[in-house]
């Protein structure tokens, strides 16, 4: 993960107490996976976005657009703290025009996980009205800190205000940004869906966030959530999605 020190060197030059950043740090702080489009070294290539989807040859494709794949055994350990499962590959697909997002999770979008070593092929649905197909490119791996954008005053620290505005001060100096984001916190405009009181119990986490930089002219952010167990146990199906609108 990208170093603090521009966040810490600030802190403490407005005399927060070292003791008192560092716990703020350790218990807030999140690595995630940020993968963003950039230069050859910027890191490796662990996804892709647009284009077409890598689908199994002996699964249909989804008759929506496809946003973004992501390479799970590209991404390090401790880049999350996500049980991610150490191969395979992420496809996200999504609707989002209109009214698409506010109907039934499975009219609008869809999250497929292809296990290492099967057989896949580039290809879209077909039929008479295919889904836009976005630009492609190659998503190259960062691992940034994550801190929320809301919810993060916590009790025992009598410099939480002020270490929030030095975090917003100093975070585009730690932080990459990315077209996809895997794990850490989500980005909330309007409600935070790790936390919608409609998924029911357990323990809910962000696996991934892709924003309106993908979904071109569209403007907001497809988040995926699931419980950390089904997420440990390879159980793909029962992540939920939700749709933030940013603008």
């Amino acid at each position: 993960m990208r170093s603090m020190d521009p966040f810490r060197d600030e802190a403490l030059r407005l005399g927060i107490p070292q003791d008192e950043v560092e716990r703020w740090l350790g218990t807030i702080v999140r690595p995630c996976a940020s993968l963003g489009t950039g230069e050859p070294t910027d890191g490796p290539v662990a996804g892709r976005l647009g284009g077409l989807p890598p689908m199994p040859e002996d699964e249909p494709v989804p008759n929506l657009p496809f946003l973004a794949s992501v390479d799970l055994a590209v991404i390090p350990p401790g880049a999350t703290d996500l049980p991610l499962p150490k191969e395979g590959t992420l496809l996200f697909f999504a609707e989002t025009s209109e009214n698409a997002p506010y109907g039934d999770d499975r009219d609008w979008s869809r999250l497929v996980h292809v296990p290492a070593g099967r057989p896949v092929a580039e290809r879209g649905p077909g039929g008479e009205r295919p889904p836009k197909v976005y630009p492609g490119g190659d998503l190259r791996l960062a691992i940034d800190p994550s801190l929320p954008n809301r919810g993060d005053h916590i009790e025992g620290f009598p410099h939480n205000d002020e270490l929030g505005e030095v975090w917003w001060d100093t975070s585009d100096e730690m932080q990459t940004g990315g077209s996809v984001q895997i794990g850490g916190y989500p980005w909330v405009e309007n409600n935070d869906p790790v936390m919608d009181i409609d998924h029911g119990p357990g323990d809910w986490v962000l696996l991934a966030e892709i924003g309106s930089a993908v979904v071109e002219g569209d403007m907001g952010l497809v988040h995926w959530v699931i419980r950390r167990d089904d997420l440990a146990a390879g159980r793909f199906t029962q992540a939920r999605a939700e749709y933030d609108m940013t603008g």
